[in-house]
């Protein structure tokens, strides 16, 4: 997506409503400036938790808590533990 927008007289520019959106950036929100060639990259400097509608689906963004394989294990024992008190009812 490329939004045109302008720098002011203090040198800020304004990230358009639908990209913050998209990113979660909200106000004071930090994020990273890297000069790249011949552009300008910004990226987000913190990843916060928020949820974004992407075409219709409601996604949550956040960086995981633990690795993968940690989650499908936890995962798996919590699954065996329910059936177990299943059967014993």
């Amino acid at each position: 997506m490329r939004i045109k927008t302008k720098i002011d007289k203090f040198g800020r520019i304004i990230i358009p409503k639908k990209i913050r959106n998209e990113f979660g950036l909200r106000s004071n929100s930090e994020v990273l400036i890297e000069a790249a060639g011949d552009g300008i990259i910004v990226h987000p400097g913190t990843s916060i938790p928020f949820v974004a509608d992407r075409e219709g689906i409601i996604v949550v963004c956040s960086e995981p808590t633990e690795t993968f394989s940690d989650f499908i294990k936890k995962d798996r024992e919590d699954r065996i533990k329910k059936m177990i008190r299943e059967i014993n009812l």
